[in-house]
């Protein structure tokens, strides 16, 4: 960054010394008054390469030397201040007057202009203890009133580029001086509008903007008081109304949770006040001895604007269909009469465009074939062709022609062949074809010109400087865009852009989803399973027979082989991954299943205290809600049942009538379809 400044600075420097005049360093001439209305004002250095020291504390007042010209203006040429450091613009003779402009360290004023009031302007410059910049380099000028004197041009809509069909719109124009003090009455000011070939008077002119285009106005102002005067040369633009094609939904139809990728294409229409095109579908003379000849006329251009180079051209494009490339010579002349071969006979038979074979008077589908002074293709008689298959207009069906791709191509003879033509002028093509038999149609022709050459009022094109998609309101950011929606149904979608004339425009896609397979995973057995067990997994439609549905199951993201049901025997812990897929729609939903295993071991008390503390007061089993069937049978120490419960998870025995001492019990539960039995004793303890 830093070397990027100091070849700035050196450029400048060179540029700088260029100018004559006398040089006036703020050092040499401090507490002076300057009487001059020519020349440069420079820090102490005298120069953009040199830095100026630390600790300066100058001032210098400039003074106009001509009564006629009193009034002086200052130019910034260059600045470059350091931290803490500044340069003060007071109106008049010394810092008593008014504060017009103060520059420090990151001001970059390059351009501006500083007028007084009166005849002189005063300075006054800091530099700071540390580190110091490069300086400044202003240029001086004196003026009279009328230099001064200049206008504004406005509109109520505070732009020049307006939308289509934006109606009546308010322009202004405003007299005024560059310093306050000049006596006049804004109320005298003249304003005469020229436009359309007609004139209008007064400050503000109500005009109605009914189609695209270019509004060219000439406003001439004059101030009685003091015979000042000045012109504007304005313009005001209305753009054309874009059109969207190639803006689409990468599907129309898809299934719901699938990506849907969004294309949009914003085409700008440009405007032009001249006709640079030849819509023209004519057969070309076939082998009689006879040319097609075309001019295209062009008087928008000023007089003085010639072909200067190749690159003076963008582009001579035709758009025509031929059967036989090889039979076909172009020629192009310009206004004054210097002409450069565009094609030659000669090269493959090949066809251009998309010919009618068998028909002659029925025009194919054309190419453009354009010649530009780079191109990508060569000359286009020896391109190597392409092959293709088509239906021509007529129905007629060919496979595997050879044919030239459309594009760029370079001519036989250079552009720089006619250099010196003027652009305004008569142009003539001139097709040839030498050879009957074979027929074709030109459609089309066209001559661009070197950018440079246009001026917006002659033709323009809005240029798209924001674009993106909305979806249900919310904006994706972005071009193309990628959504997409959980639900089926209909949606629509709107691309929307915003140009260079603030105007916005939109269009609308709609893409349809499908649904999705709708089901859940159900287990046989409540999980968490216990640790050994195993489960039935089985996938149940939601509002669905499921009769179309295919299935495949994945476990820990493996998918297990052989495994198409709806069913699925699983003994693992893990997440169980179900793919179903609608065979009518072809929609797939994907449901997953977490199983999980936990210690299930039973875990039975020897003691119990049946004293209602709340504690310990039942003989509780620990984990028997995880197995069916839980029958208890519980025996005092003479062998007599005291106790005996067929499901006794929950309804746990309290001991109640019973002493205190030792018991035994004998616990029947089911576990995976087997009966089991455990014996035991247990204690009860108050």
């Amino acid at each position: 960054m830093m070397l990027r400044f100091y070849i700035i600075l050196m450029i400048l420097a060179l540029h700088l010394k260029a100018f004559s005049g006398i040089t006036y360093p703020i050092d040499i001439h401090d507490g002076q008054v300057i009487e001059s209305c020519s020349g440069y004002f420079t820090d102490s250095s005298g120069d953009t390469l040199s830095r100026y020291s630390s600790n300066e504390n100058y001032t210098i007042t400039f003074t106009s030397s001509d009564a006629a010209t009193p009034y002086l203006s200052m130019e910034f040429l260059f600045l470059h201040l350091g931290p803490g450091d500044y340069l003060r613009i007071y109106d008049g003779e010394s810092a008593d007057g008014e504060l017009l402009y103060e520059v420090t360290e990151g001001d970059d004023p390059r351009g501006e202009i500083i007028y007084s009031s009166t005849d002189s302007l005063h300075f006054h410059f800091i530099s700071s203890p540390s580190e110091h910049g490069f300086g400044w380099f202003l240029e001086i000028n004196c003026h009279d009133a009328c230099d001064l004197f200049t206008a504004d041009f406005y509109t109520e809509l505070e732009t020049m580029k307006f939308c289509p069909e934006v109606g009546v719109v308010s322009l202004f124009v405003e007299g005024y001086y560059k310093v306050d003090h000049i006596d006049f009455d804004d109320n005298l000011i003249d304003y005469i509008w020229t436009y359309d070939g007609t004139t209008h008077t007064g400050s503000q002119l109500d005009y109605d903007f009914n189609d695209p285009g270019a509004y060219p106005f000439r406003i001439y102002i004059y101030e009685p008081e003091n015979s000042c005067e000045f012109e504007i040369h304005e313009a005001v633009f209305v753009g054309k109304i874009p059109y969207f094609k190639g803006t689409y939904p990468s599907k129309d139809t898809l299934c719901a949770e699938e990506d849907l990728i969004l294309t949009g294409k914003a085409n700008m229409v440009e405007w032009t006040s001249f006709d640079y095109k030849v819509k023209d579908t004519v057969a070309i003379p076939d082998g009689t001895g006879e040319s097609y000849e075309s001019v295209l006329e062009f008087d928008v251009f000023p007089d003085s604007y010639i072909i200067e180079s190749a690159e003076d051209f963008a582009e001579v494009c035709i758009t025509l269909d031929h059967v036989d490339q090889s039979q076909l010579n172009i020629e192009i002349e310009c206004p004054d009469g210097l002409s450069i071969l565009l094609k030659d006979f000669g090269g493959s038979s090949a066809n251009l465009g998309e010919p009618v074979v068998y028909n002659d008077t029925l025009p194919g589908v054309g190419y453009e074939y354009c010649f530009t002074p780079t191109s990508q293709y060569g000359l286009l008689r020896e391109a190597i062709p392409q092959y293709y298959d088509y239906t021509d207009r007529a129905g007629n069906y060919y496979a595997n022609e050879a044919y030239l791709v459309a594009g760029d191509y370079l001519p036989e003879e250079s552009f720089d062949e006619i250099v010196g033509c003027p652009l305004n002028g008569e142009w003539l093509i001139t097709i040839t074809d030498d050879t009957s038999g074979e027929n074709g149609f030109i459609h089309s022709w066209t001559i661009s010109f070197n950018d440079k050459f246009y001026d917006d009022s002659i033709r323009f094109t809005p240029e798209v400087v924001h674009e993106t998609w909305y979806d249900e309101g919310t904006d994706l950011h972005s071009n193309p865009a990628i959504t997409t929606k959980e639900q089926d149904g209909d949606y629509e979608f709107e691309f929307e852009i915003t140009d260079n004339f603030n105007c916005t425009y939109d269009t609308t896609v709609t893409a349809h989803f499908l649904p999705l397979p709708e089901a859940e995973i159900e287990s046989f057995i409540e999980l968490p399973l216990c640790e050994g067990d195993s489960t039935l997994l089985r996938i149940l439609p939601i509002d669905n027979d499921g009769y179309h549905w295919v299935y495949e199951w994945i476990f820990n993201n493996d998918t297990l082989e052989n495994e198409i049901y709806d069913r699925l025997v699983v003994k693992e812990a893990g997440t169980y991954t179900a793919l179903i897929t609608d065979t009518i729609l072809g929609c797939t939903a994907e449901i997953d299943k977490e199983v999980t295993y936990e210690n299930c071991d039973l875990n039975i008390p020897n003691v119990f205290t049946p004293n209602y503390d709340g504690i310990n007061d039942y003989f509780e089993i620990e984990n028997l809600e995880h197995y069916e069937y839980g029958h208890i049978i519980i025996y005092n120490r003479w062998g007599n049942i005291v106790f005996e419960h067929t499901d006794y998870y929950g309804n746990w025995w309290d001991g109640r009538g019973q002493p205190d001492g030792v018991y035994y019990y004998v616990l029947l539960y089911r576990r995976m379809g087997e009966e089991q039995q455990l014996n035991g004793v247990v204690h009860i303890m108050r």
